[in-house]
């Protein structure tokens, strides 16, 4: 019997018995979608966290008093630490391979227009050229300019989507909000930047960071910007940043920085720890799911191999060799978890591609994913399906003939 032969008694059997082929492959089924699922989630977040780092520039770091903390007790101690000051990135500006430096604060307050009004807008104060450093690109209008800050002018530059919901079809530039409890003149509306994790991107205003400083004071620490003038020189840059602040504000030979310096790879390496450690807990459910699938495989193919202990034995009479009934009984375990496979491959897929359209998640379907799910049906298939071959394939064929 050939391997088409041996595929065709699997199939056969599957559709002799339905309901109990179906109880057989769901373990599989489920071990498989669940893999090629995750797989395709985390590397849909994986491409989405990876270009919105790219975005915003590979050779710019940030300087903050927190930095990336999720310890509370850390988080509180940094807390108390000095408060960064618009004249220390004026100094980090100076960096001979820091080619811009700015400050920026932010808060949240409600943006109004008549009787239209926005809660939780971002509102962030920005020194000019921030440009250079931040991906807020200008769809239209101008940007905020030195002119600008330098009269703590009562202008703002809106993001997309607020500027769409106080004017609607109107054009925004030249038009007036009050943002908080100050009235500004829309000079810009930004680049539309959509949604990141349900969240939108385009739900803020940018004044002048001297106006800023006017409206709320002097009382809190600023975030720092810098990009450095080229990648080569971002190692550079960042070691000048940390001695002149180091400099500044007096800190001790041998004491630790008394602040942060945030790079995109600190960010891409933490949310790779993250999805690690999901991705290994669902593998490991998905892999106790195979398990099982397997185990019932084998169970199913000991019963078949009963059944057709007389079959066998008229196959090795008229002249079937122990290694051809190996083979056929073994091509029917991997055929049973090879359709299991395929169907959890497409539910897999599907509900993949069904979160990214229904969610904020996106999703990535790889050929990869494919590829694997298919070998771990297939690498099910062999190792569970070996030893009832094996036990096929040493039936003595005259107690074979025998049974009843």
């Amino acid at each position: 019997m050939n391997v088409r032969e041996s595929a065709a008694v699997a199939i056969d059997a599957l559709r002799a018995n339905r309901l109990r082929s179906f109880l057989t492959l769901t373990g599989v089924i489920i071990g498989v979608s669940s893999v090629i699922a995750v797989i395709s989630l985390v590397q849909g977040l994986d491409r989405y966290v990876s270009s919105q780092l790219a975005s915003s520039g590979s050779n710019v770091f940030s300087i903050d008093k927190v930095g990336v903390e999720f310890d509370f007790t850390k988080i509180t101690e940094k807390e108390r630490r000095r408060d960064l000051t618009p004249e220390d990135a004026e100094a980090v500006a100076r960096a001979p391979h820091v080619e811009a430096a700015v400050a920026e604060r932010g808060t949240v307050v409600r943006a109004r227009r008549g009787n239209r009004s926005l809660i939780r807008v971002q509102l962030r104060g920005m020194q000019p050229g921030y440009l250079l450093v931040n991906d807020l690109p200008v769809e239209r209008g101008r940007p905020i300019a030195e002119i600008d800050e330098q009269s703590r002018a009562a202008v703002c530059v809106l993001g997309a989507e607020v500027a769409e919901q106080l004017f609607g079809r109107l054009d925004p530039i030249g038009g007036e909000i009050r943002v908080g409890d100050v009235r500004c003149l829309v000079i810009g509306v930004g680049e539309r930047k959509g949604s990141s994790f349900g969240q939108s991107q385009d739900m803020y205003a940018l004044i002048p960071f001297a106006t800023f400083l006017k409206l709320f004071g002097r009382a809190e620490s600023v975030t720092i910007t810098a990009r450095s003038r080229g990648q080569e020189a971002f190692e550079q840059a960042q070691d000048e940043a940390r001695a002149m602040l180091r400099a500044r504000r007096h800190v001790p030979p041998g004491a630790p920085d008394d602040f942060e310096i945030v790079t995109p790879d600190m960010y891409m390496s933490l949310w790779r720890n993250l999805t690690g450690a999901i991705f290994v807990v669902i593998i490991g459910v998905s892999a106790i799911s195979l398990l099982v699938g397997g185990i019932v495989i084998m169970n199913i193919m000991l019963v078949s191999v009963t059944e057709r202990t007389r079959e066998i034995g008229i196959r090795m009479a008229l002249g079937a060799r122990r290694r051809d009934v190996l083979v056929q009984f073994l091509v029917e375990a991997m055929t049973l978890s090879g359709i299991g496979g395929v169907i959890g491959l497409a539910l897999g897929a599907g509900g993949a591609i069904l979160i990214g359209l229904l969610t904020p998640l996106p999703t990535y379907v790889s050929p990869m994913a494919v590829v694997l799910g298919l070998l771990i049906a297939g690498l099910v298939g062999v190792f569970f399906g070996a030893y009832p071959a094996a036990r096929a394939a040493r039936q003595d064929p005259i107690e074979a003939l025998r049974y009843e």
